[in-house]
C-alpha cells in the first residue's frame, strides 16, 4: 500500500459563536475567536490518501485539482460562516473544518482512498480526521 500526503494553504476568515450563550458566555467560550467582526487564519490543510501500489492512475498534478476544486477553492478568501453553506449549521472550528474537509474530498480520488486530513489554524493548534 502507498500513503500519498500533500500540503495545501488557505486564507480564511471565521467567528466561533453560540446562539444559545449569551455574550458573556460566548466569549468565555471562544475567547477572542467570539469577536463578532470575526478574524482570520492563513491555514494549512494536510490531505493523505493511500492506494495500491500497482495503481498508476491518480498523479500528483490529478491529486492537486482535486483538493482545489472539491475543498480549497469553496474555502479561501471566504468568511466561513457567511460563505460556506455547512458553516451556516456548524461552528466553524477546526475540528468542523477538518471534518467538512474530510466530507468535500471522500471518495472524489478514483481508485485511492481518503486516509486522513488534517489542518492547522495555527503552529500549535491542528485537527485530524481519519475515516474510522
Amino acid at each position: 500500500m502507498l500513503y500519498f500526503s500533500e500540503k495545501f494553504e488557505f486564507a480564511a476568515s471565521h467567528t466561533l459563536w453560540n446562539t444559545k450563550f449569551t455574550d458573556e458566555e460566548n466569549f468565555k467560550v471562544f475567547g477572542k475567536c467570539a469577536n463578532k467582526c470575526g478574524h482570520g487564519h492563513n491555514y494549512i490543510i494536510e490531505v493523505a490518501i493511500q492506494k495500491s501500489t500497482t495503481d498508476k492512475q491518480l498523479f500528483a498534478a490529478d491529486y492537486e485539482k482535486i483538493v482545489d476544486k472539491n475543498f480549497i477553492s469553496v474555502v479561501d478568501h471566504k468568511n466561513l460562516n457567511a460563505d460556506v453553506d455547512y458553516f451556516k449549521k456548524a461552528n466553524p472550528t477546526v475540528e468542523n473544518i477538518a471534518e467538512f474537509a474530510f466530507q468535500s474530498l471522500d471518495g472524489k480520488f478514483e481508485s485511492a482512498k481518503l486516509d486522513c486530513v488534517t489542518v492547522w489554524e495555527n503552529d500549535r493548534t491542528f485537527c485530524s480526521f481519519r475515516r474510522d
